[in-house]
C-alpha cells in the first residue's frame, strides 16, 4: 500500500507566525574567555575544529557553545540536544549578535538556519525514511542566512555562498544533535582586530506564536502539498506530533498565548589574542 509521507520538518516551520523584532535586551551577561583560532575555522557544521568539545553551556536555551576569533572573523559553534529547542530552531532559526558593550545601538545580527518554505512536489513513498534521510532533507532545505543591522548589507536573506564573508553551516552528529557554525568578519561587525574593549554577544532561539486559526490554515496547506503525517514505525518518535527525538508539535486546536518567552542569553568577552 502506498503511503503519502509528510516531510517531518515542514510541520516544524509551517504552523507559526513570525515574532515581532525585539530590541537589544539588558539581561545580565556572563563573562567568558573566547578562544584564539590558530587557523580559520572550517564552517561545515562539524566541531572537529573545536577539538571535539563545546565546553560552554547555557541552561535557559539548553545549548552547548563555544566562541573563538582570529584577526579576521568571530566564530560561533552551537550544539542543540533539546527536542523542544530543535523544533524552535527549525521554525525560526538562532540569532547571533555582537556589539561593543559601550555601543547601545541595535547590533548587526545573523539568523540561521533559514529553511526554504517554497512548496515542493508531493512525495509518495512506500515506507517511512530513516532518521538520517530525514536529516538529509532538512539540510537540503537550508539555503540562506538572514542578516540585519549591517551597515554594508541590505537587511534580508543572503546566499550560503555569499561574497561578504559571512559563513554558516548545519549538520547532525552521530547522536542526532544539531550542530551549527557561524563565521562573521570583524569588519562587518565594526569591531577592530586586536581591540581590548569588551564585546557583548547575544544568542537567541527564535520562538513562535500565532492564533490557532492561522496555524490550522498553514497546517492544512502543507498537508495538501505533502500529504499525511509520519506514523507507523516512527510513531512516538516521528509521529503526528513528532514527540521524541525532534520534539513535540502542539496539536492543531491548541490556542497559543499572545506572549511568549524567547530563550536567549548574553555573554561578554574581549577578543582572544594570539599567544
Amino acid at each position: 500500500m502506498m503511503i503519502k509521507i509528510n516531510s517531518f520538518f515542514i510541520l516544524c516551520i509551517s504552523t507559526f507566525l513570525a515574532i515581532p523584532v525585539q530590541g537589544w535586551s539588558q539581561k545580565k551577561a556572563e563573562l567568558i574567555n573566547t578562544r584564539w583560532a590558530e587557523k580559520p575555522v572550517q564552517v561545515d557544521g562539524f566541531i572537529t575544529d573545536w577539538k571535539d568539545s563545546l565546553d560552554l553551556y547555557n541552561e535557559e536555551t539548553k545549548l552547548y557553545y563555544s566562541l573563538s576569533n582570529d584577526n579576521e572573523n568571530i566564530y560561533l559553534a552551537i550544539k542543540n540536544n533539546s527536542q523542544e529547542g530543535l523544533t524552535k530552531i527549525l521554525a525560526r532559526g538562532i540569532s547571533f549578535s555582537a556589539n561593543y558593550e559601550s555601543n547601545k545601538k541595535t547590533p548587526p545580527t545573523v539568523t540561521f538556519p533559514i529553511l526554504d518554505r517554497t512548496p515542493g512536489k508531493k512525495v509518495i513513498e512506500t515506507e517511512q525514511p530513516e532518521p538520517k534521510e530525514i536529516q538529509k532533507r532538512i539540510i537540503s532545505k537550508i539555503k540562506e542566512i538572514k542578516v540585519e543591522g549591517f551597515k554594508e548589507l541590505v537587511d534580508g536573506g543572503i546566499s550560503l555562498y555569499n561574497t561578504y564573508g559571512i559563513k554558516a553551516a548545519t549538520a547532525f552528529d552521530e547522536k542526532d544533535n544539531m550542530i551549527q557554525e557561524i563565521a562573521i568578519p570583524l569588519r562587518l561587525l565594526g569591531i577592530e582586530p586586536g581591540s581590548t574593549e569588551l564585546i557583548t554577544y547575544r544568542i537567541r532561539i527564535n520562538g513562535f506564536q500565532g492564533p490557532a486559526a492561522i496555524q490550522q490554515r498553514d497546517m492544512n496547506d502543507y498537508d495538501d502539498m505533502y500529504g499525511g503525517s509520519y506514523g507507523g514505525r516512527y510513531n512516538g518518535r516521528y509521529g503526528r506530533n513528532y514527540n521524541g527525538m525532534y520534539g513535540g508539535m502542539p496539536r492543531r486546536n491548541v490556542f497559543y498565548s499572545k506572549t511568549i518567552t524567547i530563550p536567549e542569553f548574553f555573554i561578554k568577552s574581549t577578543l582572544a589574542v594570539k599567544q
